[in-house]
């Protein structure tokens, strides 16, 4: 099949295939790069964002343990100072003389008519004082020196129900909350932990609910001279008077789009966004595929532990949405406030650095295709010349020999016919020998300028070789400075982390100073400004560190990248060079053949000098002249047969095909030649070694002469000739 194509179409073939190859193998390799980054970059972003959410959640989850410890050793405190004023003014007494009250219940504001000794602290009775501008013994005492609530409870009954007696509690409209008790027993049936704690003896500490408001209280027993347990003394904080902490969580940044919401387990807004629904319930409310997802949330946050996470997606609509958009909320437990600390975000924020990086990859994808196609268009072209500049050459060998066949075949056709008349037939011939021996020259200097071009291109492949190598070499050094800037940034993130752990604990004594500011009353104004200030510098801290800690973890995944990239292309230089060495080699060797192809030449001009002596003494032997025409006839056919295979080398046909108008038969009357030339043929298929001049004479002849071109070219293929057969592959 191949014995049909073209010399031409052979070179552009494989000169295509070797440029389309190593431009092929690294366009895979950068596409399947730009796919594995736009994958990492999706995971990494996922991960990220989970991160950011989980370290908010945690943050706001340990800053309110912060302050619930804080506060509630400040609670301990009070209730301390409580007990030393309640003993220092003589303690609780149950006088004999008995007072009514319509105790309400301050769950079920249903009232009952009991009717109680008085409770008096040393002879002071501790009166019904409901009128705030009114001084009440002990409880406004401790809250002029530390602040907060107070409130002295008198047992009602067995069951130990507590009455509030003397109290600066007040009620929403603002009357101190006197006559309301605190039931044993709550509505859904379960025992009173406040209650409870207290008739067993124990000090309950914790969040409990004080007229209708969460409180952070402290709650001991009040035993009479017997050791029975008459009351309870209660001191505590409203748990929203952490002002300083609900604007850190208010003023906490999530994104672009999210913030953070605090819920109770009843859907009870604590701290919305803005403030704008605080208080608000929102137990009934639906996400856009009519889910009930805030019973949802807090099922799943009432059910975690200390440190947990918990995780809720819904798809949200806004208003003005055309479509919904999925929303991601983690979720943590702050059990001893009641608190579900929410943080929530849309999700297709996560996605924006690899969508970055997808339109990047595209846009490079469409860059290396350009560059592929014109590489190829160029290649195509630089081949087709280079081809075309081969073929041509050996065309016109083809041409040439093609020629001195001609030449040859006429010339022993008029010996043939003129044996009778040797001297002027060796006249003749002296004249083609002549002419072929100018032929030979100008081949000569042709061949010799082919071993010129063959030495240059051999010295271009061996520098193109040597500037691969310094390529290769200057990609690995590339590829160990990435390496070290990855490291220096892996270092550089933990310092930063550092920061970040210094930003969060400045918080926290910023927070704790603006406490002990607000104890201090108007004394601590300016310290609380300068507390405040503290706190916004460590958040502003904490946010550079957090963006800077992103910055250099996308350079780290950058780097790690570009080291995996960097390998990789020095792989491909490293094949490259051994691609140009191969070639440079075969270079060497072609332009070797051609000098040794000069050298031929130069012998068969010594043939050729030789062969004109002994045309001159042909002239005056006709025997010989017969003998050598003869000789001469079975050479030409030779030769058509050398000519025809190298047609069929160059163009990719048969001779007989190429050039049919010139093929003609011979009968056996044309010559005296023709009866020795089929002896000749029969004996052997190949040329003896006293044919070897007569065959270079035919390869190295030319032009013909005038005479020979008005002969017949004659066609004799050796089909049968297995030498030729290498030039068909």
């Amino acid at each position: 099949m191949l014995k049909n194509v073209k010399l031409q179409t052979k070179l552009l073939t494989v000169g295509i295939l070797i440029t389309a190859i190593p431009l092929i193998t690294v366009s895979a390799v950068i596409l399947r790069q730009n796919k594995r980054m736009v994958r990492v970059a999706e995971d990494s972003s996922t991960q990220q964002a989970y991160a950011d959410l989980d370290h908010i959640a945690q943050n706001i989850h340990g800053m309110c343990k912060a302050q619930q410890q804080m506060l509630q050793a400040n609670v301990n405190s009070s209730l301390n100072v409580a007990r030393d004023i309640l003993r220092n003014q003589g303690g609780i007494l149950l006088a004999s003389e008995t007072v009514s009250w319509d105790a309400v219940n301050q769950q079920s504001n249903v009232s009952q008519r009991v009717e109680l000794p008085k409770m008096t602290v040393g002879d002071l009775w501790l009166g019904k004082i409901t009128d705030m501008s009114t001084t009440a013994p002990v409880v406004d005492q401790v809250q002029k020196l530390v602040g907060g609530t107070c409130t002295i409870f008198q047992r009602i009954n067995d069951a130990g129900d507590m009455l509030r007696v003397c109290t600066n509690v007040q009620k929403q409209d603002g009357s101190r909350a006197i006559g309301t008790f605190i039931p044993r027993t709550n509505p859904d049936g379960k025992p009173n932990p406040v209650i409870a704690s207290v008739l067993q003896g124990e000090t309950y500490h914790g969040r409990a609910t004080v007229v209708g408001r969460a409180y952070i209280t402290a709650y001991e027993p009040i035993y009479d001279q017997s050791k029975k347990i008459v009351g309870m003394l209660y001191v505590g904080v409203p748990q929203e008077s952490v002002t300083a902490l609900r604007a850190s969580i208010a003023a906490t940044k999530v994104g672009k789009t999210g913030y953070v919401y605090v819920l109770d387990s009843k859907g009870n807004y604590v701290l919305s966004l803005g403030g704008k629904r605080d208080g608000e319930n929102i137990w009934e409310a639906k996400d856009a595929s009519g889910s009930l997802f805030i019973q949802e949330i807090c099922k799943k946050a009432t059910a975690l532990k200390e440190g947990e996470i918990a995780e809720q997606r819904y798809p949200w609509k806004n208003e003005g949405d055309s479509v919904a958009r999925e929303k991601i909320a983690r979720i943590v437990y702050f059990e001893p406030w009641d608190w579900i600390i929410g943080v929530g975000s849309y999700v297709d924020e996560f996605y924006e650095a690899k969508d970055a990086i997808t339109t990047i990859g595209a846009a490079g994808n469409r860059i290396l295709a350009i560059i592929f196609g014109v590489a190829m268009v160029g290649a195509i072209g630089v081949w087709y010349f280079m081809a075309r500049g081969i073929t041509g050459k050996i065309h016109r060998v083809v041409t040439d020999l093609a020629a001195g066949a001609e030449q040859v075949a006429s010339a022993a056709g008029q010996v043939s016919a003129a044996s009778q008349s040797l001297a002027e037939g060796a006249t003749e011939q002296a004249a083609g020998l002549q002419e072929t021996s100018s032929s030979l020259e100008e081949m000569a200097a042709m061949t010799k300028q082919n071993a010129d071009n063959a030495q240059q291109a051999n010295t271009l492949s061996t520098e193109a070789r040597k500037s691969a190598g310094t390529g290769a070499e200057a990609m690995s050094r590339m590829n160990t400075a990435i390496q070290q800037i990855q490291k220096s940034s892996d270092e550089t993130a933990n310092i930063i982390k550092v920061i970040d752990e210094i930003a969060f604990q400045t918080n926290l004594l910023a927070l704790n100073a603006a406490v002990e500011a607000a104890r201090a009353g108007e004394a601590g104004k300016g310290f609380a400004v300068v507390a405040e200030e503290v706190r916004n510098l460590a958040m502003r801290s904490a946010e550079a560190a957090k963006n800077t800690a992103n910055m250099i973890q996308e350079s780290v995944k950058n780097s790690r990248n570009g080291v995996d990239i960097a390998g990789e292309v020095t792989k491909v230089l490293e094949e490259i060079v051994r691609s140009i060495g191969k070639t440079t080699d075969l270079v060497s060797e072609i332009a070797s053949a051609s000098q040794e192809q000069a050298q031929g030449i130069d012998q068969v001009n010594t043939a050729v000098a030789q062969m004109d002596k002994v045309t001159q003494q042909n002239a005056a032997n006709a025997e010989e002249s017969a003998s050598a025409s003869e000789q001469l006839t079975a050479q030409a056919a030779s030769m058509n047969d050398i000519v025809n295979h190298l047609a069929v080398l160059v163009g990719g046909c048969n001779s007989q095909q190429r050039s049919p108008e010139k093929a003609i038969s011979r009968n056996p009357q044309d010559g005296p030649a023709h009866a020795f030339q089929g002896r000749v043929a029969k004996k052997s298929k190949r040329f003896g070694k006293s044919d070897e001049a007569f065959h270079q004479i035919a390869k190295s002849a030319k032009k013909p002469s005038k005479s020979a071109r008005t002969s017949a070219d004659m066609s004799f293929p050796l089909h049968d000739d297995e030498s030729m057969d290498e030039f068909n592959s």
